[in-house]
């Protein structure tokens, strides 16, 4: 219970309860859990052909009383789930993933930034500094770009994720590679937010809202150096051959959003098809959720530190350790593909649109320009329909 407001600004001691309550949660734990359950999720597949998944041996009495509870609740039978099949799995594993993937670098982004900028953690609230921050993703990345600008950029940073009692002796080599390691998720984070050629986040936020994106396990698009024949036609053959370089050979979203202006000038619709690696994206996540982790841990130590007589519930949550050595993100997808996208329509100001159509990676650009008239024709590899373009 909280009394009732005594003035337009939290006072000290409603910051102290504040943060009592953020502070001792665990989110970690929670990104954790998540991905451990897409793990899960796309491996059930293998249960079920086109019939209902079903329940792992080792599923606890919880769950089984929540599942029946569920099917209670709705009027149908003890055991009733949602009819799934692989492909559908497939699908949704790719999305949530992405989605996950987003949702912790979004926190990893804005805890840093409300953490970087108290001048005086003793009287600042971080669960207010994080819930009344800019909403603008481009503010908060400015706003921590403008804290992380001088030479001491680097240990103050390390000092938001290093353990103060592990830093009493001096940085070691150590703890400078976990430093180091965490501060490039951070900007592999920041990447993913802002700044990319691909609509990454505006992905995510497709994916918020209202579910708007199509995501898809059937389409296939291969770049061939092998002329077409005189007909025209290109052999089956040239699509598997040596010379043809996959790029999508996986689960792919698709997105239709307004392109981010140019110069202030306002760009029309851009359609967006993302390559989702669902291991990858998900090992992406937990590198990104680690660094998370450990900061989160060391705000709530500051913050509990000293205190007296604390009640069990309130405390912080375990520092998840050091990457020592990594992985990096370079280590994780590389110089993988990211995805392509395609101008559908000129600016509504009138003008050529000045994003055009191409291919990206995660540091690279290579803009496509078509010549000769579109085919399309349908090739049926293991008994499956893919639209090869």
């Amino acid at each position: 219970m909280y009394p009732p407001p005594a003035g337009s600004e939290l006072t000290a001691e409603q910051r102290q309860e504040l943060d009592d309550t953020f502070l001792s949660s665990d989110p970690y734990q929670y990104f954790s859990a998540r991905i451990g359950m897409m793990l899960r999720w796309a491996e059930s597949d293998a249960d079920s052909d086109e019939h209902p998944v079903a329940a792992h041996d080792g599923e606890d009495q919880h769950a089984t009383e929540t599942s029946r509870r569920f099917a209670r609740l709705l009027g149908r039978p003890a055991g009733f789930s949602p009819e799934t099949s692989p492909r559908s799995i497939a699908t949704q594993v790719a999305t949530d993933a992405y989605a996950l993937r987003h949702h912790a670098a979004e926190s990893l982004v804005r805890l840093t930034a409300a953490l970087s900028q108290r001048a005086n953690p003793a009287e600042s609230c971080v669960w207010e500094d994080l819930s009344t921050g800019p909403n603008q993703l481009d503010q908060v990345v400015s706003q921590l770009r403008e804290s992380f600008s001088s030479a001491e950029a680097p240990m103050q940073f390390a000092r938001l994720v290093l353990r103060e009692q592990d830093l009493r002796c001096g940085m070691t080599e150590q703890l400078a590679s976990a430093s180091n390691v965490f501060a490039d998720w951070l900007q592999f984070a920041i990447d993913l937010l802002v700044g990319h050629q691909l609509q990454l986040n505006a992905a995510h936020n497709k994916v918020k809202h209202g579910l708007s994106v199509r995501a898809r396990d059937d389409l296939k698009v291969s770049f061939v150096t092998t002329p077409p024949n005189a007909d025209g036609t290109i052999s089956v053959g040239a699509l598997t051959g040596p010379d043809a370089v996959d790029i999508f050979d996986r689960p792919v979203i698709e997105v239709l959003a307004q392109a981010p202006k140019m110069d202030g000038h306002r760009q029309g619709l851009e359609l967006t098809q993302l390559r989702v690696d669902v291991p990858a994206v998900l090992a992406e996540a937990y590198m990104i959720a680690w660094a998370h982790g450990a900061m989160f841990h060391v705000a709530a130590t500051k913050h509990f530190e000293c205190r007296e007589d604390l009640p069990d519930y309130l405390h912080a949550p375990s520092h998840p350790g050091y990457p020592v050595g990594g992985p990096h993100p370079d280590h994780v997808s590389g110089k993988a593909f990211v995805g392509m996208r395609f101008p559908l329509t000129t600016p509504p100001g009138g003008g050529p649109g000045r994003r055009p159509a191409g291919l990206a990676f995660r540091d690279s650009f290579i803009a496509i320009t078509f010549t000769g008239s579109a085919m399309r024709n349908i090739r049926v590899v293991a008994d499956e329909a893919k639209e090869e373009k």
